[in-house]
């Protein structure tokens, strides 16, 4: 960053806030405020268009043939009827025609909608009638799953034939301006209905250029990992194309540890960004693929200081970045840049705004609070977005003016979460005002999931909590009251809850009590709930198992940290999730010295079908009492890992 680019902002009011918060609060620095992303990336493309944009798998597309097929899109959408803002539903796998649809929707004047095809057929279809979307791109394979029975206008990019005329190459007209829409994504809603967040192309452009919290160039290698329905991937993608980098996108179905760290040695990636799950997993298991990186962005959840301290001791030219934003506020709205050399405290910060966004802490008046003390982080600056779809502006609390800047369209976001100035003017996270989570680096509104629980015949209370495990492993727990007659088991709900919302957000525990405990002013009180028993309810009923069943037991038992697991016992209903699963998945491969694809342990989820599998494939290269020394020590080692909490939303 050009400091001498950096201005303070100037038209703050002193009196209301003073300093040193007006000079922690922010900072505006020069970059591109009034172009949009289709005009940024063509002139990245003119300059640059025999360069590698994307690479995925064996698929290489430069600038050029990227900016062409992203026109004939264009033209086909148009011709089709896009124009300013229009929503256009996006449903593809992680691949470089993804990109193709992304670039070519924005070309067309139209915004993109993420449609993930692994969300059930509720949420997409409310997303569906939400967005009232006119039209999808897609491929063939998934137009099922992401329209189900509607009858809405399709492009299938693997498939159909786009505008190819040479007039349809070049670049269509610009219809967009810095205000206008760039996509919509959905966050968990609190009231049981998801919300569609509207983000411009300002937020986005302003999140990449001239920012403090990292350096984009040409040069940079960035890694394209999170779905497009989560808002790390804004930074993957625009962070890389607005630059003319090389975005390196993972295909859907790369899962498990060892793929994506063979990808980031393959292609040499400079820029990572990991939830804080997966960053502690990798520090864990595969520190020394992450040599090439020099940028490694972690956030989404609390991130361990033993981990980021591990990084900056073993891999020196390596920068961490703890990572902080609300979706409302495009990514990111606080980074921490930490460097090797630089002390660690053990509740590592948010750190400062980043650059055209400003950071404010206030009391229950919208007061600005002394530096130490507690207060709601409310953020404001260019990154904020335009509101909640189909919510009218001032009809929502969450969105308001911002009452420091005096410029008309100057909005704030007030994030819910708590927070305080250190004394260095850094931002230290301190939880939630209400019982808002991170699962898994997505934000969960419990509300939502004891909203869809009501639905349940016979279920006349509920209440969902997130269980902090002593390992720091969060997982969320259902407590509901049930009509005598009404005894669902806890299969029953999640099956029940599977149909309405994403895997993230589906209780891994279920309990049943007589009533839920209040506190004096008769609303559930929350401690007050009974910790949930995880493990089986049956007899582990090892003595009769094999070897290799054994073997797997260690590993489940290491991992999820409980002693009673049965042989035929679902790992997800133990408390298993993805995350877990991949570090499974790691471990097995190591103590079986086996090859074993992730999906193997999707579709084999208890001990005693896993093992029956992998038997069966007969290719274990040593023997299997070797590996249960080797297990018994690797699940000592990974006990102890799991042991030291850190702290970062």
């Amino acid at each position: 960053m050009n400091s001498e680019q950096e201005v303070l902002i100037q038209d703050r009011s002193s009196k209301t806030l003073p300093e040193p918060l007006r000079s922690w609060a922010g900072r505006r620095t020069s970059y591109p405020r009034d172009a949009t992303i289709v005009q940024l990336f063509e002139e990245v493309a003119a300059r640059r268009p025999n360069v590698i944009a994307v690479a995925c798998g064996n698929v290489r597309l430069t600038y050029g043939e990227l900016n062409k097929r992203a026109n004939q899109l264009a033209h086909s959408l148009r011709r089709k009827g896009v124009c300013a803002e229009t929503m256009v539903g996006v449903c593809l796998e992680r691949s470089a025609e993804l990109i193709v649809a992304l670039v070519g929707i924005l070309k067309a004047g139209g915004a993109y909608v993420p449609f993930d095809s692994a969300y059930p057929r509720e949420r997409l279809d409310l997303m569906l009638a939400d967005t009232r979307t006119p039209l999808m791109v897609t491929q063939e394979s998934l137009v099922g799953v992401a329209l189900g029975d509607r009858k809405v206008p399709t492009i299938f990019l693997d498939k159909d034939s786009l505008e190819q005329q040479a007039e349809f190459n070049e670049n269509p007209s610009p219809v967009s301006s810095a205000t206008s829409l760039a996509y919509v994504i959905y966050t968990s809603g609190s009231t049981g209905k998801p919300k569609g967040v509207l983000v411009e192309n300002r937020s986005v452009v302003r999140l990449v250029f001239n920012t403090n919290f990292c350096h984009l160039t040409s040069e940079e290698v960035i890694l394209q990992f999170a779905p497009i329905s989560f808002d790390a991937s804004t930074f993957e993608i625009w962070g890389a194309l607005l630059h003319g980098a090389k975005l390196i996108v993972v295909p859907t179905r790369t899962s498990s540890l060892e793929e994506l760290a063979a990808t980031i040695r393959e292609h040499g990636v400079t820029t990572l960004w990991l939830t804080a799950g997966l960053f502690h997993l990798f520090v864990d298991e595969r520190l020394e693929d992450l040599r090439p990186v020099r940028q490694l962005l972690a956030g989404g959840d609390v991130l361990s200081a033993r981990h980021v301290r591990r990084v900056l001791e073993k891999l020196p030219n390596t920068t961490v970045i703890n990572g902080y934003g609300p979706t409302e506020g495009t990514t990111f709205t606080c980074c921490h840049v930490m460097r090797p050399g630089d002390p660690v405290p053990d509740s590592v910060p948010i750190g400062r705004p980043i650059s055209n966004t400003f950071v404010y802490i206030l009391d229950a008046e919208s007061r600005p609070v002394p530096a130490g003390a507690t207060g709601e982080l409310c953020a404001a600056g260019d990154g904020i977005a335009r509101g909640y779809l189909h919510v009218p502006e001032g009809a929502t609390e969450k969105f308001a003016s911002d009452p420091f800047l005096h410029e008309s369209a100057a909005r704030m976001y007030r994030t819910g979460d708590l927070a305080r100035w250190n004394e260095n003017g850094t931002v230290e996270f301190l939880g939630r005002m209400d019982n808002q989570v991170k699962i898994l680096g997505h934000r969960v509104e419990p509300g939502e999931i004891e909203v869809a629980l009501g639905q349940y015949p016979g279920i006349r209370q509920a209440c969902v909590v997130a269980n902090l495990d002593e390992a720091g492993t969060k997982r969320l727990v259902s407590y509901h009251v049930s009509a005598d007659e009404v005894k669902p088991t806890a299969q029953e709900l999640k099956a029940f809850l599977t149909a309405k919302m994403p895997a993230y957000m589906v209780p891994s525990f279920y309990v049943r009590m007589a009533a839920l405990p209040l506190d004096p002013n008769g609303k559930v009180n929350r401690s007050a709930l009974p910790k949930p028993v995880a493990g089986s309810q049956q007899s582990p009923s090892l003595e009769s198992g094999s070897a290799l069943e054994r073997s797997i037991f260690d590993v489940w038992r290491a991992i999820l940290r409980i002693d009673r697991i049965g042989l035929d016992d679902n790992f997800f209903d133990l408390g298993g999730d993805s995350l877990l699963l991949v570090a499974v998945h790691s471990q097995l491969q190591r103590l079986l010295e086996l090859d074993i694809q992730v999906t193997d342990l999707f579709d084999f989820t208890t001990v005693r079908s896993l093992a029956r599998h992998l038997g069966k494939r007969g290719v274990i290269r040593h023997s299997i009492a070797a590996a249960q020394e080797q297990g018994q020590k690797q699940r000592e080692v990974f006990a102890r890992k799991r042991t030291v909490k850190g702290g970062r939303p």
